[in-house]
C-alpha cells in the first residue's frame, strides 16, 4: 500500500520538474511584455498588463460567453477533421485508382490560401442551414451569476465555422494516414500473405496499426489548426465567437481588450491541445503519441 503513494508523489514531483520551464518562460514573457508597455508609454499602441486587465476584466462576461462558442466550434471542426480524415485517408491508401485520381485535386486544393475560403463556408450554410447536434446551457452559468452568462446556450453545431475549422484542420490527419498506410514493412506484407489475410484484414491488422504514430502526430497538428480556422472564419465573416472580439477591440480601438483576448485565446488553446494530448495517450497503445 505504501508503495502506490510514493510512486504517485515522484510522478508528481516529475510533472513538477516539467513544468518549471514553462511557468519561467511565461514569467519571461509577462516581463517583457510590461517592460516594452513602459518603454513606448502609450496604451493606444502597446498595453501594459494592468491595463489589459482592465479592459477585459470589464467585459468579462462577453468574454466567457464569447470564449466558450469558439471552443464548441473547436471540437466540433475537431472531430470532423480527425473522422473524415482518417477515413478517406485509409480509402485513398488502399484504393490505388481513387488515389491517382484525388491527389492532384487534393494538392490543389490544399494549395488555396484558407482564409480565402471562409466566407463562402458561412455563406453555404446560411443559405442550406446549420446542421444541430446538441445544445445545452453554457457551463459558465453554474459559476458566474451575471444574467448575461445565465440566459447563454451552447450549440455543437455543424455550421459554416465548425466545416471551415475542419477544412483548415482536415489536411495534416489525411496525408499522413495516406503516409503511414504506405509505409509497411515489407516483412508485414509478407507475413499476412503467408497467413492468407484478406486486404481488409491487411488494413484492419497491420496497415492502420502501422500508420497510428503517424495519425497521433498529425492529430496534434490538427488541435492547432482547428482553432485558427473557426477563429479565421470568425473575425472574417462572422458575428459571434472570440474572433469577432477582435474585430470589435480592433473598430473600437480598445487595444488592452484585444490584448486581453489574445491571451484568453492563448491559454483556451494550450488546455485544449493539453486535453487532446491526454486523451490521445488515454485511447491509443503505448508509443503511438
Amino acid at each position: 500500500m505504501s508503495r502506490v503513494p510514493a510512486h504517485r508523489s515522484a510522478k508528481t514531483k516529475q510533472w513538477i520538474k516539467r513544468q518549471i520551464p514553462t511557468v519561467a518562460t511565461g514569467i519571461g514573457f509577462l516581463l517583457l511584455w510590461e517592460l516594452v508597455a513602459r518603454v513606448i508609454g502609450n496604451n493606444r499602441i502597446f498595453a501594459t498588463i494592468p491595463y489589459t486587465l482592465k479592459q477585459t476584466l470589464e467585459r468579462s462576461d462577453t468574454v466567457v460567453v464569447r470564449v466558450m462558442e469558439t471552443f464548441t466550434s473547436v471540437f466540433v471542426a475537431f472531430i470532423l477533421a480527425v473522422c473524415l480524415g482518417v477515413v478517406l485517408g485509409m480509402v485513398v491508401a488502399e484504393l490505388y485508382t481513387i488515389r491517382q485520381m484525388t491527389m492532384p485535386l487534393i494538392i490543389f486544393a490544399y494549395a488555396v490560401p484558407h482564409p480565402v475560403l471562409a466566407p463562402m463556408f458561412i455563406i453555404w450554410f446560411l443559405i442550406g442551414g446549420d446542421i444541430t447536434l446538441l445544445t445545452f446551457q453554457n457551463p459558465a452559468a453554474y459559476v458566474l451569476g451575471s444574467e448575461m452568462v445565465r440566459e447563454s446556450t451552447l450549440s455543437l453545431a455543424i455550421d459554416g465555422v465548425s466545416t471551415f475549422g475542419a477544412w483548415v484542420g482536415f489536411f495534416p490527419v489525411f496525408l499522413s494516414t495516406i503516409t503511414g498506410m504506405n509505409a509497411l514493412e515489407e516483412r508485414f506484407q509478407h507475413l499476412g500473405a503467408v497467413l492468407g489475410a484478406s486486404r481488409w484484414q491487411m488494413v484492419k491488422y497491420f496497415r492502420f496499426w502501422r500508420a497510428m504514430p503517424n495519425i497521433t502526430s498529425s492529430i496534434k497538428s490538427t488541435v492547432q489548426l482547428s482553432i485558427v480556422g473557426v477563429i479565421v472564419a470568425e473575425f472574417i465573416a462572422s458575428s459571434s465567437g472570440i474572433g469577432y472580439q477582435i474585430v470589435l477591440a480592433w473598430k473600437n480601438a480598445a487595444l488592452g481588450y484585444m490584448f486581453g483576448v489574445v491571451i484568453v485565446i492563448m491559454l483556451g488553446s494550450y488546455l485544449f491541445y493539453q486535453i487532446a494530448v491526454w486523451t490521445l495517450k488515454a485511447v491509443t497503445p503505448p508509443g503511438s503519441v
